[in-house]
This record gives C-alpha cells, sequence and structure tokens, in this order.
C-alpha cells in the first residue's frame, strides 16, 4: 500500500562518492522515467505477496546537477494514495476505499531524503515518509550498477504511522480473501518498498 520515485538521486547523494569525484568536472541527469517504486503487502499466515504501485506519484526537485550530492538535494515525491494499481481493479476501489479513505490528508503521501550513507555502489539513504499525518525516518538500502541502475529497498510498520484505524477496515473488507487453508484470517502490518531508476553521467 505503498509507494514511489524520488530515491535514485537520493540514493547516489554519498559523502565518499563526492571525494571520489572530485577531480572530475561531470554532469549528472536523472533518467526520462526518473523512479519507479512498487510496494509488497502480505496476507495469508504464509505471507503471500500482493504486489502494486501508484498511477499518480509525482518526482519534484532538480534533473540535472554538477553532482551526485546536488542532484538528490530538494528531491521529494508526492503520491495519490487513491490512484493504487495492482493489476486488479477490484482490489484497487478494495484498497482505495477501505484503507486510503480511513487516512488523514486524503491518504496522499510524500516524502523527502534526509541523509547519505554510503559509496557510489551501495549504502543507506534516509527518506522521511510523511503518512496520515505521521512523520518517520524510513532506511532503504541501495545498489547502484555500473550502468546506473539504481534499486533501493525498505520495510514498514503501517502502525508505525498510527494507522489501526485503516487497517481494521481494510482487514475487515479483506476477511474472506485473507483467509488462507489454515482458516486463519491474516492481513499483515508490514509494508515492503522498493524503488528502481538509472542516472547518467557525463564527466570530462
Amino acid at each position: 500500500m505503498i509507494w514511489k520515485p524520488f530515491l535514485v538521486a537520493m540514493a547516489l547523494a554519498s559523502t565518499s562518492m563526492g571525494a571520489t569525484l572530485a577531480h572530475a568536472e561531470c554532469t549528472y541527469n536523472l533518467s526520462a522515467d526518473g523512479v519507479q517504486a512498487e510496494w509488497t503487502a502480505f496476507k495469508f499466515t504464509s505471507k503471500a505477496p500482493v504486489k502494486g504501485n501508484f498511477a499518480n506519484a509525482t518526482l519534484e526537485g532538480p534533473r540535472e546537477a554538477k553532482t551526485l550530492t546536488a542532484l538528490a538535494e530538494g528531491l521529494s515525491m508526492k503520491i495519490v494514495g487513491k490512484s493504487v494499481k495492482t493489476g486488479n481493479p477490484g482490489r484497487d476501489a478494495t484498497v482505495a476505499g477501505f484503507f486510503f479513505s480511513f487516512m488523514k490528508d486524503g491518504g496522499n503521501i510524500t516524502g523527502k531524503a534526509t541523509k547519505v550513507e554510503g559509496d557510489d555502489t551501495s549504502g543507506t539513504v534516509h527518506i522521511d515518509i510523511t503518512m496520515n499525518g505521521e512523520t518517520r525516518d524510513v532506511p532503504f538500502a541501495y545498489t547502484i550498477g555500473k550502468d546506473g541502475t539504481v534499486a533501493a529497498k525498505a520495510s514498514i510498520d503501517i502502525l508505525d504511522f498510527r494507522m489501526q484505524p485503516a487497517y481494521d477496515q481494510i482487514h475487515k473488507a479483506c476477511e474472506g480473501q485473507h483467509t488462507g487453508d489454515d482458516g486463519i484470517s491474516k492481513t499483515w502490518t508490514q509494508v515492503d518498498l522498493a524503488l528502481t531508476g538509472n542516472f547518467t553521467s557525463n564527466c570530462g
């Protein structure tokens, strides 16, 4: 039930990386597609995954800079929670109506990078995620491929965002669909987040 596009540049903004590239004059660009984000929720006691994303997610901030750190600074993302997409229109309507509708701020989500720890291959980027009127620091582990592909992953517990009412509603609405072979209906409060993107560099 959660999230998307801005972690690529954030994941790149490493202090040690800046030192490594200090002798080259470079320009860094985010790809035209920006960043793609997915969430994975879980059902059944066996923890079966349910994946999705959002149709309406906006990346704001610079798309080009002289350093990776500068590219990351000022980047933020806004997500319309009710634009959730799972590949199942019926499920989309249920999640929008029985989960995001019970959150503050219309179910919208925002995020902004605050700190990066790592280098130009891997590390951790800290993102302030604001949801249901609550802001939490969420650490994303990132890796960067030689081709400029960036992948960042994190896991949250929605109850950390005071979302018990929303959780109760979605669990009740999906009680039958979330009942496994053991006869137990289980909706997990854990949600995994995954973000991918690409950047290009031109160093003189």
